[in-house]
């Protein structure tokens, strides 16, 4: 697969070799042009973190206020975010594959494809009238391919860490969290000003802004094999299934099972939160109030999480994570006002933000090399799954009875997830999985 991590790599090392040859450099002088390098490169990384989860705010946590504008019924809005999943689920590891296999087909190549089809799908929603299924066939594209892109964007940063960069994840994610705060708030007011038509608009130019910086980086060169990339199919397995696998993790089952029940919790309060503000007098504005709190409140879990992990485990960090997503579906339950729900949505700081890199590592952690691959495998599709059933089971329950079943549904997931957390990352006994922390 092509890569931006070497292209810098090597376009920093020839600048670099360049000057020393016709002007030699001191140690100092050559770590502060890698310095500055290195700084540059953070910021566009950081830029494209912002600029996806600006777009990810109008297209995806506003996919609910928009479809209802266009007469979608909760349990039809449901569908579409899980028939979006699904897509992506298949679209996610075909990129992977192609990118592997055509050595012509870059990274940079595909995200830009990604974004102009992604721009022709919008313009098609905002430019034509068109009924509910023309509009849910184009609404499930835009959403599927902004899922995809997701994980492409997110992968760069470990690419340049791995490259030798000084490049960290935190602060990079963290700017799209800032972004995605302020846009918020904006959309909410824009909204209610205007009309929901706006969001299509809006989104198209925030992809133009990302197109831009996508092209605005240097070519690509093709990346050396990373480890581990030569072993073959027979010796890691030709499935994520392989025999063995699951009973050799004893605990791995219902760990899935919690990231899955608490995703689905996560799901119901970020797609059907306009439903579940609006019994309380909240509008589109306090729904973009609402969001950028959340948003913010990630901050210091994304800044800090290293320094949290060098101090407690990741089995504790997870635990802490699921208790307080109980804690927080409560909340949501019995909130009687807009300040309640605000409330609930400070605890995103200690759920979200703490539980996904957690989950994330913890998997690294808990097992053997050549069974890491199938393990990150097993947790995206379970996350995916928890988001489906989340979306369509929230859709059909506020079709047929109301948001209070919504949220009891919610209180049911997150408690049943918590508990599933517990019991998996509790302490295992030999001769179960070697964990060593």
């Amino acid at each position: 697969m092509e890569t931006w991590g070497v292209s810098f790599a090597d376009r920093d090392t020839k600048t670099l070799d360049s000057v020393i040859v016709n002007h030699p450099l001191t140690l100092d002088q050559e770590f502060q042009v890698a310095q500055k390098s290195d700084r540059i490169l953070s910021l566009q990384i950081a830029g494209l973190q912002g600029f996806y989860w600006m777009i990810y705010c109008p297209i995806g946590s506003f996919a609910s206020v928009y479809l209802l504008s266009r007469h979608f019924s909760n349990q039809q809005i449901g569908w579409v975010i899980a028939i979006s999943n699904i897509l992506a689920i298949l679209l996610q590891p075909l990129t992977g594959m192609l990118l592997d296999r055509l050595p012509r087909l870059s990274l940079k190549l595909v995200m830009s494809l990604f974004s102009i089809l992604s721009l022709l799908l919008l313009g098609g929603l905002f430019l034509l009238d068109a009924g509910l299924l023309v509009a849910a066939i184009l609404y499930v594209g835009i959403l599927a391919l902004m899922y995809t892109l997701q994980p492409l964007v997110t992968s760069i940063t470990f690419q340049f860490i791995n490259a030798g960069h000084d490049v960290s994840f935190g602060i990079t994610r963290a700017a799209g969290s800032i972004l995605f705060a302020g846009l918020s708030t904006v959309l909410g007011f824009l909204v209610k000003s205007f009309s929901t038509g706006i969001l299509p608009l809006i989104s198209v130019g925030l992809y133009v802004g990302f197109l831009l910086l996508v092209l605005s980086f240097p070519p690509l060169v093709a990346q050396q094999p990373a480890p581990g990339a030569g072993i073959t199919a027979r010796e890691r397995g030709t499935h994520p299934l392989a025999a063995g696998f699951l009973r050799k993790y004893s605990r791995f089952i219902p760990f899935l099972l919690g990231i899955a029940c608490l995703y689905l919790f996560h799901t119901i309060i970020n797609l059907y939160l306009p439903q579940i503000i609006s019994p309380l007098g909240g509008r589109e504005s306090d729904m973009g109030i609402s969001l950028t709190i959340a948003a913010l409140c990630e901050l210091p879990a994304f800044f800090g999480f290293n320094y949290l992990a060098a101090r407690i485990n990741y089995r504790n960090l997870l635990k802490f994570s699921g208790l307080f997503y109980a804690i927080r579906s409560v909340i949501f339950l019995l909130a009687g006002s807009k300040l309640s729900i605000n409330l609930g949505q400070v605890f995103q700081g200690i759920t979200f933000a703490i539980m996904l890199p957690a989950s994330v590592y913890y998997v690294n952690k808990l097992m053997s090399e050549e069974d890491r691959m199938k393990g990150q495998t097993f947790l995206t599709g379970t996350m995916t799954l928890g988001s489906l059933f989340g979306s369509v089971g929230g859709g059909w329950l506020l079709d047929h009875f109301n948001v209070q079943a919504l949220l009891v549904f919610g209180v049911i997931g997150a408690v049943v997830g918590s508990l599933l957390l517990f019991y998996a990352t509790g302490v295992i006994k030999k001769p179960a999985v070697a964990f060593q922390e």
